[in-house]
């Protein structure tokens, strides 16, 4: 007992006999207020403006004429500004289908497309008859000159380089799904609407050719499945419904392989 009370005669010695537990805590200072809220707005406006893309500045852009010769990809000075600079509202076409137009897995090649066929498909992006979120903000920012801007300037680009097959069973397939078709599962041949190279026809029915074949399958895969739903007469929903997903797959490795040089090869043998 006696060692406990001096512990607690030098605890109450050592309290400082000044304090005040009862004493109001000091404000900060205002302008420390005033120098963290001026750094927390500094910061969101920089964020936000990271958000936001570069204004391109408004020049004047030189158009291919109809008949000219194909640019090259490369060439980005006679290109509409929305290709490589985008505009305050959307991004550039070229950040997702490459500066050449040739696009990437999913991502489809716009290079050597029909003019009409794509303003066909950034319509129906806006309308919803297409389905793809990026895509309808985007062409729903476009105006109708703007849409056929960008139209003529990848229809007039050369289609790259095709790329080599990955199974030449499934190749081989493809092909003959191409040329005759699968009559046993009432599936006619592409050949019959997209030529007998996969080099389209028109505005309806588009270059099949060199496309990527990632994209082709997924898109057939979305006929197939009824997400896509914006071919004329519903033709492409009907025909994926019969093809299995051995065939979609060996139509897309099949077309995507095809180059320029493969037209004369493959439909010389068309009647």
């Amino acid at each position: 007992m006696p060692t406990r009370d001096k512990r607690s005669g030098q605890r109450v010695e050592d309290v400082d006999p000044t304090f005040d537990p009862w004493e109001p805590s000091k404000p900060i200072p205002l302008f420390v207020l005033g120098i963290f809220i001026a750094l927390a707005a500094w910061g969101g406006l920089s964020y936000l403006g990271d958000l936001v893309p570069e204004r391109a500045p408004n020049v004047d852009t030189v158009m291919p004429a109809p008949g000219a010769v194909k640019q090259s990809s490369s060439s980005t000075n006679d290109s509409p500004r929305l290709i490589h600079s985008g505009s305050a509202e959307v991004w550039s076409c070229a950040s997702c289908h490459g500066a050449g137009g040739q696009g990437a897995g999913q991502t489809p090649q716009l290079a050597g497309l029909n003019s009409a066929y794509i303003v066909k498909q950034l319509q129906d992006f806006v309308s919803g008859a297409r389905s793809n979120e990026s895509m309808r903000y985007v062409a729903a920012q476009l105006s109708p000159s703007e849409m056929n801007e960008v139209a003529a300037y990848y229809s007039a680009l050369s289609v790259p380089a095709p790329t080599p097959p990955k199974d030449n069973g499934r190749f081989s397939r493809g092909r003959e799904l191409n040329l005759r078709g699968d009559w046993n599962q009432d599936v006619p041949a592409c050949a019959t609407c997209h030529g007998g190279a996969g080099e389209g026809l028109g505005a309806t029915f588009p270059r099949l050719a060199g496309q990527q074949s990632e994209y082709l399958f997924s898109q057939l895969a979305a006929w197939k499945g009824g997400k896509r739903r914006n071919s004329p007469q519903s033709l492409m929903e009907d025909i994926a419904s019969r093809m299995s997903d051995e065939d979609m797959w060996a139509a897309a490795q099949y077309f995507g392989s095809l180059g320029q040089e493969n037209p004369k090869q493959e439909g010389s043998g068309q009647k």
